[in-house]
């Protein structure tokens, strides 16, 4: 567990991840309205009075649920896009092993374990570059605040 310092470094870096599972939501949210749907079966006459359109009042709920749920998920994935940039571009900012480190973990969602693999390191070694790059994002964080006061 990081420093009370550098755990807003990694709050900050989690965020990619966290809009992630949440466009995840949002998907599963709108295909199991989908499947509702599909479970109730449409009708054009859901009782039986028609709505100006001739479309049952039933039908335009269902429509309506369903765009709502459709426009969640494309926001939730525009977040998505959003944060990978915003996150991406900071992480790019830290140069060397630090930056790697921070991208493999952070982006592409590795282990600790194939970090270390993949750069031949051992994982405590990993783990003391992940506390020297958390300590540079720390203070780039703690600049950006300054400059937006």
């Amino acid at each position: 567990m990081g420093s009370l310092g550098t755990m807003k470094a990694i709050e900050y870096l989690e965020q990619y991840e966290y809009a992630l599972y949440a466009a995840e939501r949002a998907k599963r949210n709108y295909e199991l309205e989908v499947e509702r749907i599909d479970a109730i079966g449409s009708t054009l006459s859901g009782d039986g009075q028609p709505h100006g359109n001739g479309v049952s009042k039933k039908t335009e709920d269902k429509a309506i649920r369903l765009a709502d749920k459709a426009t969640i998920w494309l926001d939730a994935e525009e977040e998505v896009q959003k944060k990978l940039e915003e996150i991406t571009d900071f992480i790019n900012s830290i140069p060397g092993i630090e930056g790697v480190v921070l991208y493999q973990r952070y982006i592409e969602r590795m282990t600790w374990r194939e970090i270390a693999e993949i750069l031949s390191y051992t994982e405590s070694g990993v783990f003391k570059i992940r506390e020297r790059a958390l300590q540079i994002a720390e203070r780039r964080l703690s600049n950006e605040e300054k400059r937006d006061d």
